[in-house]
């Protein structure tokens, strides 16, 4: 990489809850990556599930590493395709446990209750 009148930064990036890994890049190529993996996420999630929203699970966190501490992060793994191929799986397993979840809470008792029927105590009264 041609680092020349341009600083190596180091970044930690996360998308959704799945694990921390490590990008290095040059200030002005990592924010153009970075929209390339969002759009990459959201292709791939709007093809497995339609209808729903996932801008939580496909925004980017990301966070700076300071030079001093960047041997801390060295094991982290890469930003890459490899990479690419685990968050999808842990995404696609994150927006499946959020529909799960709704559906639940949609079919649990009392979540369909009729207004009127909730009076009953003044209209019997």
């Amino acid at each position: 990489m041609c680092t020349e009148n341009k600083t190596e930064k180091i970044y930690l990036v996360r998308f959704g809850n799945s694990d921390l890994y490590l990008l290095r890049d040059t200030e002005a190529g990592e924010k153009s990556y970075l929209t390339r993996i969002e759009a990459e996420l959201n292709a791939f999630l709007r093809k497995k599930f339609q209808n729903e929203n996932f801008a939580y699970y496909t925004h980017p966190r990301v966070d700076e590493v300071s030079p001093m501490d960047a041997a801390k992060y060295e094991n982290l793994p890469p930003l890459d395709e490899k990479a690419m191929a685990s968050i999808k799986e842990v995404l696609a397993r994150e927006v499946t446990d959020m529909q799960d979840t709704k559906e639940l809470n949609s079919d649990a008792p009392f979540s369909n209750v009729n207004p009127a029927a909730a009076d009953i105590p003044h209209i019997l009264g």
